[in-house]
C-alpha cells in the first residue's frame, strides 16, 4: 500500500514536472534563438542561460524518479517475502 503511494506521489511529480517544462519550452526556445542571432553569439552563454532557467526542474523530476524507484524496490521485496512463506 505505501510503496503504491510513493509510486503514484513520485509519478505525479515527474509528469508535472515534464509538463512545466513543456509550457514554458516556447519561451526557453524563442529566448535562445534570439540569442543565438545575436553577432557575439556565444554557444556556452546561451546553453547557460537555457540550463537556469530550466533548473528549478532537475530536483522534482529526480525526486520523482527516486521515489519510484523505492517504490520498485520494496514492491519487489514485499512479493519475495510473500513467495517465501509459501501459500498461506
Amino acid at each position: 500500500m505505501v510503496a503504491g503511494l510513493l509510486f503514484i506521489i513520485g509519478l505525479v511529480s515527474v509528469l508535472v514536472s515534464v509538463v512545466m517544462l513543456g509550457l514554458g519550452a516556447p519561451g526557453v526556445l524563442q529566448m535562445a534563438q534570439a540569442a543565438l542571432a545575436a553577432p557575439d553569439a556565444s554557444y556556452l552563454a546561451v546553453a547557460m542561460d537555457v540550463a537556469r532557467t530550466t533548473s528549478w526542474s532537475v530536483a522534482p523530476i529526480v525526486g520523482g524518479l527516486l521515489l519510484m524507484g523505492v517504490a520498485r524496490i520494496i514492491m519487489l521485496l514485499a512479493a519475495i517475502n510473500r513467495s517465501l512463506r509459501g501459500a498461506a
